[in-house]
């Protein structure tokens, strides 16, 4: 089952088994929210997310990616932006490589204007293309040559205050 590493941001709380992570002070602090994969990705493991609460005080919202820095190890930016050396996150509508823009325009869905329940997610495929999902829809490849042992960040930014990774209900086999 996957879970967030217990490494995070300086304003994260992790609560249900290190499944949820909420963003302490987010009436007064925007950003100090990031939370990694407990775990590197396996080849084609998607590591997906539900937003649970957003609020209405600040602009931006939540971010998701890949980072080869180990969370256990790194001094954690405040944001996103701040992660360098190895790391491809999409926010808004945009890729971003080490903190710099990378491929404007990537979606037609911006992640900024997603509302509570729904989900993100990431994917680094096993030829080494990286994937983002908004709501189970895969949004293409964004970026390749993306190297293995790589962590699925997540930056509660902004209006994001809560989030839960996000496992959908398997049915059984001939049911």
């Amino acid at each position: 089952m996957a879970e967030f590493h217990p490494c995070h941001g300086s304003l994260v709380f992790l609560s249900n088994e290190n499944r949820s992570a909420r963003r302490r002070s987010s009436a007064a602090e925007f950003n100090n929210g990031l939370i990694f994969s407990k775990n590197p990705l396996r080849d084609n493991e998607l590591f997906e997310v539900r937003l649970d609460r957003k609020i209405g005080n600040w602009s931006g919202s939540w971010a998701i990616g890949v980072t080869t820095g180990d969370p256990s190890v790194m001094e954690i930016p405040s944001s996103s932006t701040g992660l360098k050396n190895g790391s491809w996150i999409m926010s808004g509508m945009s890729i971003l490589k080490d903190g710099s823009s990378f491929v404007e325009e990537y979606a037609q869905q911006d992640l900024d204007e997603l509302k509570e329940g729904d989900r993100v997610g990431v994917e680094r495929k096993a030829r080494g293309n990286l994937h983002f999902f908004v709501n189970g829809v895969d949004l293409g490849v964004a970026a390749t040559n993306i190297p293995q042992n790589v962590f699925a960040v997540v930056d509660l930014y902004g209006r994001c205050v809560e989030i839960s990774i996000y496992k959908p209900y398997n049915r059984l086999p001939g049911k």
